[in-house]
């Protein structure tokens, strides 16, 4: 079990924003797979949160205050090596951003073959499209490591924008940026056209 090896719990960071409007509750999410264990709200470990998202370039451009009220509307999971986080042709109510770990997206090709596509490290995210168009996903996403990841629903992440309608404008970008990149990928995979 991942479990935050390593991590201080951190705690709540006063937010002067929060105040002003309330925040609704973490949308829990039943269908989530029961192998996920919930290690907690990701408010308790926003400071920790924030240090990845730092890393990561998608999530570089949110703030501490930015990630802190983020994570009023995250839970945190754990999950062991070569778990399904994520599979292909389901169309998930939420994405991950893995938090510790390793993980590999693969797409289950016609005849059974699988391919690999990319790897995804702390910071990465996986299902964010299929979260927002509630299409199936074109891929399945597998732990090869221990992994924690934060989940984010997608009647949480409405909540986001109707709340914070700034920070919710915000990840839309980013989650632009990401579509774009790996459209980019997949460009660059494609034979040349005559």
């Amino acid at each position: 079990m991942a479990g935050m090896a390593g991590w201080a719990i951190a705690p709540r960071l006063p937010d002067v924003s929060i105040r002003a409007r309330p925040v609704p509750k973490i949308h829990m999410l039943e269908a989530l797979p029961t192998h996920f264990e919930y290690l907690g709200n990701a408010q308790d470990y926003a400071a920790d949160i924030h240090e990845i998202f730092s890393s990561a370039p998608l999530f570089e451009p949110l703030d501490l205050a930015e990630t802190t009220l983020l994570c009023n509307f995250m839970a945190v999971y754990s999950a062991h090596k070569n778990t399904t986080l994520l599979h292909q042709d389901e169309s998930p109510a939420y994405m991950i951003i893995l938090l510790t770990g390793a993980a590999k997206a693969l797409r289950t090709m016609p005849d059974g073959k699988h391919t690999w596509l990319h790897d995804l490290e702390p910071g990465d995210t996986f299902g964010e499209l299929a979260m927002l168009d509630n299409q199936p996903l074109r891929a399945t996403c597998v732990s090869t490591k221990p992994v924690d990841f934060v989940v984010l629903s997608r009647d949480a992440f409405r909540d986001v924008l109707l709340t914070l309608p700034r920070l919710g404008s915000k990840l839309l970008m980013l989650f632009l940026r990401v579509a774009s990149e790996r459209l980019q990928l997949t460009e660059a995979w494609l034979p040349a056209s005559d």
